[in-house]
């Protein structure tokens, strides 16, 4: 079932993602986009926080994204910035696009929230030019798999000081499968200040090792380039039994021939 972002999930995203991270995977795919020149699409783009600094920088992607909320974000947030931005809304799992695209950009977690991860990632063939590129970060939830996060009890997960002055903070709470692999979380948003409000949400995803992911884009015909941890390139996966890392892969690959 799609898992579309709403409510106080879209409005804060971006502000929660800005107090942990600075842009890390802009770089990384803006880098990524010159060794594929072309016409983009990311999936999964959200309110613009990754989509729109690419623009800025003279890059042509377009963006596809299930939730209306987001969309919305997206185009206020290119307006007030000056920018023409192409966005669909679509399911990333059934969208048939009307052209097709140099690369494709699938950062965070998003193919995580698939129902089929395989089945999805052989349906974006049809997005691709032959030889496109595909840029493919997911993550292993090690926090909770170990115990780090206790299961089943709510814990504070974000927090963020929005521009207005309003305090904005999310707390979780998950229970797993581990046969299955699948990471069931709820959330609790809050907005207090001048606007005080809440918003619950329920998501759930799916993690794999590296030799899985692995299997499963060569079984979704790509062939891997590059693969790295936690943002960082010079960490590549040289033996993934005995990587050591927080939790962050990601991916560099290309359709293979027919």
């Amino acid at each position: 079932m799609p898992q579309p972002y709403l409510s106080l999930e879209a409005e804060l995203h971006d502000a929660f993602w800005a107090a942990e991270d600075e842009g890390s995977e802009i770089r990384l795919m803006a880098e990524f986009l010159k060794k594929h020149p072309g016409r983009a699409l990311e999936i999964g783009c959200g309110s613009g926080r990754l989509i729109l600094p690419l623009i800025q920088t003279g890059l042509e992607v377009e963006g596809l994204e299930l939730s209306e909320d987001m969309l919305n974000l997206c185009r206020a947030r290119a307006e007030e910035d000056g920018l023409n931005v192409e966005l669909h809304k679509g399911d990333m799992s059934a969208w048939i696009p009307a052209k097709r695209y140099d690369s494709l950009l699938v950062p965070a977690f998003t193919l995580q929230l698939s129902d089929d991860p395989l089945a999805t990632l052989r349906h974006w063939q049809q997005f691709l030019k032959p030889g496109g590129g595909l840029y493919l970060t997911l993550f292993v939830p090690f926090a909770e798999i170990e115990g780090d996060l206790p299961e089943g009890e709510w814990y504070p997960d974000h927090q963020a000081t929005l521009a207005d002055g309003q305090e904005a903070k999310l707390e979780s709470r998950h229970r797993l499968d581990m046969k299955r692999q699948l990471l069931h979380r709820e959330h609790r948003y809050f907005l207090s200040g001048k606007e005080s409000r809440q918003h619950r949400s329920k998501q759930t995803l799916h993690w794999y090792s590296y030799r899985q992911i692995s299997r499963m884009l060569e079984l979704a015909g790509f062939q891997i380039s590059n693969a790295f941890t936690d943002f960082d390139p010079s960490q590549p996966v040289v033996d993934p039994d005995s990587a050591d890392f927080d939790g962050i892969l990601t991916f560099h690959t290309k359709m293979s021939p027919p």
